[in-house]
């Protein structure tokens, strides 16, 4: 474990006069132990993204991935939707005056489609 702390880590830190509790060598471990994990998890991190962004091959491949999904979740999703304000609609014109309403609505639609 690094003995120096970010900034950020330091800011964050609680002095020990608010620190609550009867035993404060646990306390003192368990920040310890906090520490280094956020450390663990920074180092990572950053091992990670420098992977990520100096690799050109797996960036376009992580974007390619990335934009296929949102394709294909939009995609789904727009099919969804649209089916279900269709089933809604056709449970709606069953109903005598909204239906009305529909009807002429798809009557004028269909007419000026063959117009």
């Amino acid at each position: 474990m690094s003995s120096g702390f970010t900034s950020e880590q330091k800011k964050r830190k609680v002095p020990p006069k608010y620190h609550q509790g009867k035993n404060q060598e646990d306390t003192k471990r368990f920040e310890k132990l906090l520490d280094q994990l956020e450390d663990m998890t920074t180092k990572s991190r950053l091992k990670d993204m420098a992977y990520h962004y100096t690799n050109k091959r797996e960036v376009i491949k992580v974007n390619f991935i990335a934009g296929l999904a949102r394709g294909v979740g939009l995609t789904v999703g727009t099919a969804l939707f649209i089916g279900l304000i269709i089933f809604i609609l056709n449970q709606i014109i069953s109903m005598p005056y909204i239906g009305e309403h529909i009807a002429n609505l798809l009557d004028m639609i269909e007419s000026y489609r063959q117009t």
